[in-house]
This record gives structure tokens, sequence and C-alpha cells, in this order.
């Protein structure tokens, strides 16, 4: 049902799975690792929990809470983007010696965004039931689409922040015209994969702009 919002027409040609998932290499997610960088997961009944943080912040405030409880602990935070997470993921549970307890690595995001995502949907009619079933990761866009224009031509954009949304809203004159609509990431990468030809991109979170920032100071270039 979360889809629905994105449902169209059948295509003619989709582009490959592997040029979706790289959109998402401007959404960095961040994850306590110990002093060697590896993950620290959460050891739960039935599985091994991994929370990837949208915010770096967030993600600070659980590496506070962990030195206060494990002072001992060389813990730190890490952000890697959100497109090579995904395949560490796949790397990580390959990796497990207990394989009855998988590392699951759910993505949390800003508790505003939800909220907001949940009264978008509910304004669609849907239950809910079927928002808490549907709707992990929320992902913004309009309908019709806010566009950008890239050197590749135009393209609709999708946002992981619904206050992005809105300030890119701001700068359109025609903006009462875009209806907000929301969808979850599953549903999203569907829409771009499907669609005849590369029709979107995904707009970079503020810690992403934040990264690159650094690393230019720094003199690096940003993790790929």
């Amino acid at each position: 049902a979360i889809v629905s919002a994105l449902a169209g027409g059948s295509a003619a040609r989709a582009i490959p799975e592997a040029d979706a998932i790289k959109k998402l290499e401007v959404i960095p997610v961040f994850l306590l690792t110990d002093d060697k960088g590896t993950p620290l997961p959460i050891p739960r009944e039935k599985n091994l929990i991994l929370p990837l943080y949208l915010e770096s912040a967030k993600a600070n405030d659980q590496l506070a809470a962990l030195r206060k409880s494990n002072p001992a602990m060389k813990a730190t935070v890490v952000a890697v983007p959100l497109n090579v997470m995904n395949e560490k993921v796949v790397e990580l549970n390959k990796q497990l010696k207990d394989k009855s307890k998988p590392l699951v690595a759910p993505i949390l995001g800003n508790d505003g965004d939800r909220t907001q995502a949940i009264k978008l949907l509910k304004e669609q009619g849907l239950t809910e039931k079927q928002i808490n079933e549907g709707l992990s990761v929320p992902v913004f866009f309009t309908k019709p689409f806010l566009t950008v224009q890239t050197p590749e031509g135009t393209r609709g954009v999708f946002f992981f922040s619904y206050a992005e949304l809105q300030k890119g809203l701001a700068k359109v004159p025609n903006r009462e015209q875009l209806k907000p609509q929301v969808a979850d990431l599953s549903a999203v990468l569907r829409e771009i994969i499907k669609a005849k030809d590369d029709s979107y991109v995904i707009f970079p979170t503020p810690d992403y702009f934040r990264l690159v920032q650094e690393n230019q100071a720094k003199g690096t270039p940003p993790a790929k």
C-alpha cells in the first residue's frame, strides 16, 4: 500500500539495480565500531541489531551512552555511504559464525520525519497497521515531481528529510501545485529501477554536505 503513491505505467526499459543502489552514495549512515573499524551490533534474542543512523548526532548520543556504561571500550562513530553499507551488511552476515542469529541493520532517521510521513499516509487513507507494516525508511517527494537540472538533464528528486523537501519547494514559483508525498525506501528504489530512463536523483542529506566540506578541508576525497 505504501508504494501506491508512486504507481505508474509499466516501463519498456528499466535501469540496472546497481545504478539505482549507487544513487544512495549521497546518503551517509553512521554506525558504532570498535577502534579497528569492526561494527558493534547489539545482541538480541533472535538476531544482532546494528543501528544505522541517518543523523550523526544520534550516533554520537549512542556512543556517549556506550562509553558511559563501558568506559574501557574503545568505540567510535564511522560514516559509510548507504550503498556501500548495504553490501557490508551482506558480507558481515556471510562472516557470522552463528548463522542462527542474523545481523539486522535498521536505518534510523529523524522522529519528526516519521511523524510527518505517518500524517501524509493517513491523509491518503492508509491505516496505522498498513503504515507500520509498510513504512521502514520514509522518503519524501512531490506529485508532480519537484525537479532539478543535472548535467544529464531534468531529474525528479527524492528527499530523506521532509525539511529538505520544504526547502526545495520554497524555491519553486508554482509550489502550491506540488503535493508532498511519501513512500518507503524499498518502494522508491523499485520506482527508480522500473523507470523507462534514468529519471530520478536522491537529494544528499545535510550530513553528506558537512562530510564533503570536512574532507575538502583535510584534502581527502569522500568515502565511496
